[in-house]
């Protein structure tokens, strides 16, 4: 098992570790990504930015730029950070999950994803080295 720290708004973690960001995860979505977390071989920084009361857009937009992978739920997305999505969608580090088949996110970006088992790979990297 590695060392997996988590990260809320405002706080901010400066180090060389692999930086996940999640946006919004469903209940469900959290459950797996723990379950893909605690198979992982490298220290892992989650930075994590769930509903809330306050909205800190500014963190939200400063990790969405300095993560190395970011995964937005975009069907559990409040109003507020939704109004951000095409930006965040567009960023070529944003893996997106959507029910939604009409609205044209795949103009903004090819990062559509339908569960999380491709994190798996990305997570365990250094064990083949």
């Amino acid at each position: 098992m590695n060392e997996i720290t988590v990260i809320t708004p405002p706080d901010v973690l400066y180090n060389d570790v692999l930086s996940i960001l999640v946006i919004h995860p469903r209940d469900e979505l959290k459950s797996i990504l723990n379950n893909i977390l605690i198979n992982a071989v490298e220290p892992v920084n989650l930075f994590l930015y769930e509903l809330k009361a306050d909205h800190d857009i500014e963190w939200l937009l400063a990790q969405v730029k300095r993560c190395d992978v970011v995964v937005l739920d975009l069907d559990s997305t409040e109003p507020f950070t939704y109004e951000f999505a095409s930006y965040i969608i567009a960023q070529p580090n944003t893996f997106y999950l959507t029910s939604d088949n009409i609205t044209p996110y795949n103009l903004l970006s090819k990062n559509r994803i339908y569960d999380l088992s491709w994190l798996e790979t990305v997570l365990n990297r250094g064990n083949n080295e």
